[in-house]
């Protein structure tokens, strides 16, 4: 009878290669464990909606969290939002802390409910509604029918910088009252914003913007088929958004493709960049300076 070969540090038989034996023991420990882990990751914070009347949601959370603002891109303290609502969809209750510059791509009439308001009402503010004035639930509308706006329907400009929220926060929600998407493209600043004595020039545009504060300075760029910007490059990072149809790139330490409203590209300080328009129509686009000191 042949003697099997010991292995010298357990004492025990050598095994083929590749096979190991189980304890019974063991096997148990790791299954506790495997199950005991699953049990502690699926313990996270439970979503609830908020009820008619606009109480009850669990988490509030951050603009740049809530399933409708989806994040695309963060540099720092910049990020840049894909805002889209479906229509007759309503957002989560949501908080902006910072300013933000929109670009509407898609617009439909919808109206907003501040935490602790009626839809529509205009008080700011993220604390809980004043005793009382919790608003009952609106009545159903007729089978068919689109849900009417509670309070005035916003009208929007396509191009728009909101402010406020660096001075008063506010925690709302969103619903689309009309027939189509509603999308806009957002760029957030979460900074103090810039300094204003520095002119467009030396912040290395050559034209006039279209707005201007201190968060944001927008400019306009037109390109005709076939026809490119100037080589350029600026002191702080700039968002571009695409504003019409057509095919274009923005070539600088990336290259971005533009193809269709909403598509977006980012520089940052000191970057040169380009921008070309390889398609057949006009293109036109929204170069964004994200201000900062």
């Amino acid at each position: 009878m042949r003697a099997m070969p010991i292995d010298s540090h357990s004492g025990h038989p050598e095994q083929r290669r590749g096979v190991t034996r189980s304890s019974p023991t063991l096997a148990l420990v790791v299954f506790g464990l495997l199950a005991y882990g699953m049990a502690v990751g699926g313990q996270g914070t439970t979503w609830q909606p908020a009820d008619a009347t606009g109480n009850g949601q669990t988490p509030i959370m951050p603009v740049h969290q809530e399933p409708h603002h989806r994040q695309v891109f963060q540099r720092g303290p910049l990020r840049i939002l894909d805002l889209q609502i479906p229509p007759g969809d309503v957002s989560w209750f949501h908080t902006h802390e910072w300013p933000v510059y929109y670009l509407t791509t898609s617009d439909s009439p919808t109206v907003s409910q501040n935490l602790g308001e009626e839809w529509g009402a205009g008080r700011r503010g993220r604390g809980p509604a004043p005793a009382g004035s919790v608003p009952a639930p609106a009545a159903a509308p007729p089978a068919g029918a689109a849900p009417a706006a509670r309070g005035p329907v916003r009208g929007r400009p396509r191009l728009m910088s909101d402010l406020s929220y660096a001075e008063m926060p506010n925690t709302h929600r969103i619903r689309n009252d009309g027939p189509g998407l509603f999308r806009a493209m957002v760029v957030v600043n979460e900074t103090v914003g810039g300094d204003e004595t520095v002119t467009e020039e030396q912040a290395g545009f050559a034209d006039k913007p279209i707005s201007s504060n201190k968060w944001f300075r927008a400019y306009r760029i037109a390109l005709a088929p076939g026809e490119k910007s100037p080589s350029h490059q600026h002191k702080a990072p700039v968002v571009i958004l695409q504003d019409t149809a057509g095919k274009g790139l923005g070539i600088g330490g990336m290259t971005f493709e533009f193809n269709e409203p909403g598509q977006w590209a980012y520089f940052d300080p000191g970057d040169r960049h380009q921008i070309v328009n390889s398609g057949d129509s006009r293109l036109e686009l929204i170069e964004v300076e994200v201000r900062r000191k």
